[in-house]
């Protein structure tokens, strides 16, 4: 190796200059080698978030957290076995899977090792030994704890079908977090039926998560669109990306937000992954693909049952229809007519029969009175008779009652009959339910308009806001003021136009072709 020693630009600097890169880093670790480091033997205890096998190798992905000068910082390193190795200390430790590692504190031995072609140093470990409960799995627990004692986790498993069809959601994502894409592709519903999705963009990883997610929960609870469900969403990744969502503050806002506003759904990481939000959100989801299918499958079985309650509607109505046409069919009526004349005749026959013979037992007794009348003493007679005309005059009474009572409850039949027909009150269960659906369907009309009225204006907004934030040229159409230019581009001194020069004049709502004149003098 040909190397030239020469100072450098600083007194007392010895510089080594090489041919080339591999020259370099052969000095390098020709250097790390006379020092003992490249083999050296090292133990050392670490949290592990991840495993992943390549080809001959398996990949251990361990993570810890540190502070240099004040500000938390985080080592993430990958140590390296030989598949064989690997396999020979799982069955040491009883391990079933190589994903029995993950979410655990180990210790690890092995030998330092300087990697030429990437110039870093590798750990080649030979053997793991188990020591308890990850710091992050600790930490996630002290959290977990803290949330009980405030009553701040899901106190039951709920479903969405307990809540209103879905129509508008709020997402607290990154835009280009591959979990809000997978969110919105499995969200395939029909235009008709696929709700209304704002992005509320956070970071979802690292220091500034909680900060991110806590004022995107504020200005959807501040914002005056009305929405049906909050879902925090992002892709998979190691322990230690996700951590950053085990955070108390975190979840005491999640927890107040469900309490106060609307459901929060929580849809962070694989089906493996758990983190604070899962604990405290309305509903927690395995991933953001699962949360998508979640929310359509609520609309799509809102959609089946109003559908099913139609037909139903629709069948019952048919019903009720065909049972009235029976009731008051024309041939009915006759029958009715028919029979209630033929009662009406058959008691006035019997009424006369019973009139018959009252009157001939009327006679009888005169007749049979008047013969004897010389015989009796007349106030024996006189209360004979008094008798005679009280058991007539019953029996009379009586019969008169019976032939009475029994045309009352012939009619009553006849009535009851007649009143059965359900007729008007089907005509009146429709006209309500037509007046109620009217009223729903403006309802409707109304609050969409609201809520179109509200997004639009919010919108704008923005946009104005982005124009005063960015500033120049654009912002002044904001305050009435207007932007000139020429061939050239923005005119902003008048030294740069000339008599008979072709401006176009830009208002907030449109364009206007102009010509200069003349040139008034600059301090006019």
């Amino acid at each position: 190796m040909q190397t030239v020693l020469h100072r450098g630009d600083y007194v007392g600097e010895l510089v080594l200059e090489f041919k080339d890169i591999e020259k370099l880093l052969e000095h390098v670790k020709n250097v790390i080698s006379r020092m003992g480091l490249n083999d050296l033997r090292v133990m050392f205890p670490a949290d592990v978030t991840g495993v992943s096998a390549k080809g001959n190798y398996v990949y251990i992905n361990i993570s810890q957290d540190y502070r240099e000068r004040g500000v938390p910082r985080k080592i993430d390193l990958s140590l390296i076995a030989g598949s064989a190795a690997f396999s020979r200390m799982g069955k040491q430790l009883g391990l079933m899977t190589s994903a029995d590692l993950k979410g655990k504190k180990w210790l690890f031995q092995g030998n330092l090792s300087f990697f030429k072609p990437r110039a870093s140093f590798s750990i080649w470990i030979d053997t793991i030994a188990p020591l308890g409960e990850s710091d992050i799995a600790s930490k996630r627990r002290e959290i977990y704890l803290a949330l009980k004692t405030r009553d701040a986790l899901r106190a039951q498993e709920h479903e969405l079908t307990e809540i209103e069809p879905i129509g508008r959601i709020a997402v607290i994502s990154s835009a280009t977090a591959a979990g809000y894409g997978d969110f919105l592709s499995n969200l395939d519903l029909p235009d008709i039926y696929r709700p209304v999705i704002h992005l509320y963009e956070s970071f979802m990883q690292g220091s500034e998560t909680v900060p991110g997610i806590t004022k995107a929960l504020r200005r959807i609870a501040s914002s005056p669109v009305k929405y049906d469900v909050v879902v925090i969403t992002r892709g998979g990744g190691s322990a230690s990306d996700l951590m950053y969502f085990d955070n108390l503050d975190l979840g005491l806002a999640i927890s107040k937000f469900n309490r106060e506003y609307c459901p929060v759904l929580s849809a962070i990481g694989h089906e493996r992954d758990l983190t604070i939000p899962d604990f405290v959100s309305w509903k927690s989801f395995d991933t953001p693909t699962a949360a998508a299918r979640g929310i359509k499958g609520q609309i799509e079985e809102c959609v089946e049952s109003l559908g099913e309650m139609s037909s139903s509607i629709e069948r019952e109505l048919d019903w009720y229809l065909s049972q009235s046409s029976v009731e008051v069919d024309s041939e009915r009526l006759a029958l009715l007519s028919e029979k209630a004349d033929n009662l009406l005749a058959r008691m006035e026959e019997q009424l006369g029969k019973y009139t018959k013979d009252i009157s001939e037992d009327l006679t009888g007794v005169f007749a049979k009175a008047e013969s004897e009348f010389l015989l009796y003493d007349s106030s024996k007679y006189l209360m004979k008779v008094e008798r005679l005309f009280d058991e007539i005059f019953s029996q009379a009474g009586a019969s008169i009652y019976r032939v009475g009572a029994a045309i009352e409850k012939e009619l009553a039949i006849s009535q009851t009959s007649l009143d059965s027909c359900p007729l008007k009150e089907i005509a009146n269960t429709v006209f309500s339910e037509s007046k109620n659906a009217l009223d729903s369907l403006e309802k409707s009309v109304i609050r969409d308009h609201e809520f179109i009225e509200a997004y639009s204006t919010d919108e704008l907004d923005k946009v104005a806001s982005d124009l005063i934030d960015h500033g120049g040229y654009a912002a002044s159409l904001l305050f009435g003021g207007v932007v000139l230019r020429n061939s050239s581009g923005i005119v902003n001194r008048i030294r740069e136009v000339s008599a008979g020069d072709l401006l176009d004049c830009y208002f907030c709502d449109g364009v206007v072709a102009m010509s200069v004149v003349r040139i008034m003098d600059q301090e006019v």
